[in-house]
């Protein structure tokens, strides 16, 4: 080979290693990204009543809670000890008459908690937690989750949080909901393999 070809594979190889990086990353930041804002509706069982004890957002790469540092809020509640800040107080306690338990006003009138996060985030998952001294059997939720534009990036339907003592449903986000660097990939390694074996060929040539 002339020194021409022998640089021209390095360079090949360096960049083939540097896409299969590229690759893997993509895989490994499997999330949903550039989240808001989250709405929580009841998803219609039995009697249409909305009631969350607590919803966790985890911050991608941290794990951290930033639904503790968000805003909630509704058209309604029950009283006032069943605001929607109580969706977000950091207490899963589930039990209505502790006063953990966000209760909207109004059945049946598609109302909706609003969680507003205190910046744009990356969400690796969520939770979100039911009433555990009554009812439980309203506990199954639709969750959509919005970017800064109010567009909506990923829709959660039929969320059940009636199970178990503790009334939690948790939902990590599939890989597919990352944009595809690893296609675009890919296609870039087709590209330099193609443009690497014309210029080995044109080294050859003027050698």
């Amino acid at each position: 080979l002339t020194m021409a070809s022998h640089s021209i594979r390095k360079k090949l190889l360096a960049g083939v290693a540097g896409l299969a990086i590229g690759l893997g990353a993509a895989s490994a930041n499997a999330a949903l990204l550039g989240v808001s804002s989250i709405l929580i509706s009841n998803a219609g069982v039995p009697d249409g009543w909305l009631q969350v004890a607590e919803f966790e957002a985890y911050e991608l790469g941290t794990g951290t809670n930033v639904a503790l540092a968000a805003t909630a809020s509704a058209p309604d509640s029950w009283n006032g000890f069943s605001t929607p800040d109580k969706a977000i107080d950091g207490n899963t306690d589930g039990n209505f008459f502790n006063q953990s338990v966000f209760h909207e006003g109004n059945p049946r009138t598609g109302d909706t908690l609003t969680i507003t996060l205190a910046a744009v985030t990356d969400l690796s998952g969520f939770a979100i937690y039911g009433r555990t001294d009554c009812c439980s059997a309203r506990d199954v939720y639709n969750i959509d989750f919005l970017d800064a534009a109010g567009a909506t990036l990923f829709s959660a339907t039929d969320v059940d949080a009636t199970a178990g003592s503790d009334h939690v449903a948790r939902f990590q986000f599939p890989s597919q909901q990352v944009p595809a660097p690893g296609v675009l990939a890919l296609f870039g390694l087709g590209a330099l393999l193609l443009g690497a074996r014309t210029a080995l060929r044109r080294a050859r040539l003027s050698a």
